[in-house]
């Protein structure tokens, strides 16, 4: 199952327990469970993963021109690795 579908089928849970009898303790535990593994996938959905990131920063910083201020060695921050 694709995380869109999962999102899709826990949506669609949660139309059917605000509708149905469930017993207040059980429809309130279902719909945050189902809210927060909406959220998570929602989330793992928007980040985009990137198999040559660390060439193309590389790529970016080579083709910025660097200045004085931090060619002399200012106290900015190293880049970090990602």
């Amino acid at each position: 199952m694709t995380k869109h579908t999962v999102i899709i089928f826990l949506s669609v849970l949660i139309v059917v327990v605000a509708i149905g009898g469930f017993p207040a303790w059980a429809r309130t535990t279902i719909l945050v469970l189902s809210g927060i593994g909406i959220a998570v996938l929602a989330y793992l959905s928007s980040v985009v993963y990137c198999s040559n990131c660390k060439k193309l920063i590389l790529d970016a910083e080579q083709a910025l021109p660097k200045t004085d201020a931090l060619s002399e060695g200012s106290s900015a921050a190293p880049p970090q690795n990602i």
